[in-house]
């Protein structure tokens, strides 16, 4: 049987995660739109925008895994399961 971590770890963990998270946001965010609004070479940043959001998402779910003490592996894919019954 499992044990599970105490309560009070496991919302400090989650308010660690979430105000990190925040950080990340705001730190990476503020820069990168500022730079596309004060120079006209910054609307070619545009391009790399998806690129940013995906990254800043990946950073998101790998501090919900920290945060819920969930291994770093993806969880299989249920369209292709590893053994077939």
């Amino acid at each position: 049987m499992t044990q599970l971590p105490p309560k009070s770890t496991s919302r400090s963990r989650k308010a660690i995660a979430l105000l990190t998270g925040m950080a990340v946001c705001v730190l990476a965010v503020t820069p990168f739109v500022l730079v596309i609004n004060r120079f006209d070479w910054g609307v070619g940043l545009l391009l790399v925008a998806p690129l940013f959001v995906w990254l800043l998402m990946r950073v998101g779910k790998a501090l919900e895994r920290w945060a819920h003490n969930e291994p770093d592996t993806p969880p299989p894919d249920p369209d292709f399961p590893d053994d077939p019954t």
